[in-house]
């Protein structure tokens, strides 16, 4: 099975006050879709648990052509794009009523040990895997991002890594850093309604109780975020304007 596929409703509670899809509900349909995917292919979280595995997030690029609207049933295409043996490359698509593209995404996954959280090396347990070779976005590799100096930050807020943030893994889901990025990021003028792209790197992750520091800071027409916890740097992004 190359490419799973799944057609939703959107949900209204998963919609902003202008009935449109947040970005991070969309980012956590995506995963969502991918561990159907992965369960029914025997690699999902259950599966790997079993062999005291599991897949972590590392680094994500999505483009936002149009949000979705509350009630619309869109499509959700997934598919695996290979791996370079330390990383296994995930791709989506986002597809509106009329079959017009509102979103695509890549996004790198590593394999840890639970125990241990060393990395393992992919080559043997994909080694049967069906691939599609396919690029939703225009990037065939995604770099971790160079932040700027955020030593003058635009703005700061602080938050406690609350229950409700808090996965089956026991850290903070990776899309509640998504809804931290775009509560700064309505602060401003940015214009959710004209395509955009985000860009995520998660380095280390966030436990119950833990404090959040979000950073942000507007360079020319991009907006670059830094969060940190006690243990340091946790997630950095960038939210930009696409030509696309």
């Amino acid at each position: 099975m190359k490419v799973f596929s799944k057609r939703i409703e959107v949900p209204d509670y998963l919609c902003d006050r202008d009935d449109r899809l947040h970005t991070w509900a969309a980012i956590r349909l995506c995963q969502e879709v991918s561990e159907l995917h992965s369960k029914a292919t025997a690699i999902g979280y259950e599966d790997m648990r079993r062999k005291n595995m599991i897949w972590i997030i590392s680094r994500a690029y999505y483009i936002i052509y149009k949000r979705a609207h509350a009630s619309e049933k869109i499509m959700l295409n997934t598919w695996s794009r290979g791996n370079d043996g330390l990383f296994a490359f995930r791709d989506y698509s986002m597809e509106g009523e009329e079959g017009e593209v509102l979103m695509t995404g890549t996004s790198y996954w590593p394999l840890i040990d639970f125990t241990s959280h060393k990395p393992i090396r992919l080559n043997d347990t994909l080694a049967t895997y069906e691939y599609d070779s396919r690029n939703a976005t225009e990037r065939a590799k995604v770099d971790r991002l160079k932040m700027p100096d955020m030593t003058a930050a635009d703005s700061r807020m602080e938050i406690s890594a609350r229950y409700s943030m808090i996965d089956h893994v026991g850290h903070v889901n990776n899309s509640e850093y998504v809804k931290l990025i775009f509560d700064s990021l309505m602060q401003t003028d940015f214009d959710l309604d004209k395509p955009f792209s985000l860009e995520i790197n998660y380095n280390h992750e966030t436990q119950p109780d833990d404090t959040l520091s979000v950073l942000r800071k507007q360079d020319n027409d991009a907006h670059w975020f830094q969060i940190s916890n006690s243990r340091g740097l946790s997630v950095t992004a960038r939210v930009s304007r696409t030509n696309n």
